[in-house]
């Protein structure tokens, strides 16, 4: 009597860490906390948005 699935002792897919999760995700709220900083700024702060876009506001 033979085992009907054969043994694998290898992940079907490569899994990344937890430590590359976090980090990613770190990487990607990071990100977009500057776009919505950058955005906040060009948006109520005239000489940011001067800075950005060459015209005043």
């Amino acid at each position: 009597m033979s085992n009907s699935q054969p043994e694998n002792d290898q992940p079907k897919w490569d899994y990344t860490s937890s430590r590359q999760n976090l980090i990613t995700g770190a990487l990607v709220v990071g990100g977009n906390v500057l776009v919505v900083v950058v955005y906040v700024l060009y948006k109520y702060v005239p000489s940011v948005h001067q800075i950005i876009s060459g015209k005043p506001l």
